[in-house]
Parts: C-alpha cells; structure tokens; sequence
C-alpha cells in the first residue's frame, strides 16, 4: 500500500462501500440515457462525464480492496473478527461488536483494536 494504514482511513470504509454502489447506480444511468440522447454535444459530455465516473469507480475499488485485504491480513482471528465488524459490516457500537464477537465488556475489544493499530503503525514505521 503507497500510504499506511490508520483508523481515519479504515473508517472511510463503509461510506466508500456506499459511493462505489452509488456510482455504479450513477455509471447505469448515465449508460441508458446515452443510449437513447441523439444530441451529438451532450452525447460527448455524457460519455466523459461517464468516463470520469469509471475512473473514480475504479479508484474507489482499489481503495477498497486495500482496506479489505490489510483486514483480510490480520493474524489474530479474534481482532480480525473485531476490525470486519467495525468495518466491513459497518457496526459503529464497541458494545454491539462486543456481544458479536463473545465478549461482555466494550472496553475489552476498544483496547484490542487500539492495540492492533499501535503495533501496526509502529511496525510500519520501522520498515
């Protein structure tokens, strides 16, 4: 990955999940109404429109598949478990991640995802 991994970044998840469905919905539209516009002007701006829309599309993805694949890469089943919850499946609350992920007390999975994240940045700041 060209920058490192951090909680600001691991949190655009979800909403990048959303835009990239939202884009697609956008890349749609624009696709069935290209195909019935006889206008040679708008036809052209909405094939770049179009094209730009792919281009984001296309970054959001690789974003994603990075963030995705950086949790895919955690040893510890058990903080993996934590971080696609939070993630991936979008569950803002530590106490709801907490009871998902067999524990009781919210403190507990808050302290190992921090802990994760620590010794994740500062093995990445060794390298």
């Amino acid at each position: 990955m060209s920058t490192p991994m951090d909680q600001e970044r691991l949190r655009c998840l979800c909403s990048l999940r959303r835009e990239i469905s939202r884009t697609k919905a956008r890349i749609a539209k624009l696709a069935k109404k290209s195909e019935n516009e006889q206008d040679e002007i708008l036809l052209a701006e909405l094939k770049n429109t179009g094209a730009a829309l792919t281009d984001y599309l296309r970054a959001a993805e690789r974003e994603e598949c990075a963030l995705i694949t950086y949790i895919n890469g955690i040893e510890d089943a058990s903080v993996r478990e934590i971080f696609m919850l939070r993630y991936v499946d979008g569950v803002r609350s530590w106490q709801k991640i907490a009871f998902m992920a067999g524990e009781y007390d919210e403190s507990y999975v808050r302290r190992k995802h921090a802990a994760y994240l620590k010794k994740s940045a500062k093995k990445g700041s060794e390298e």
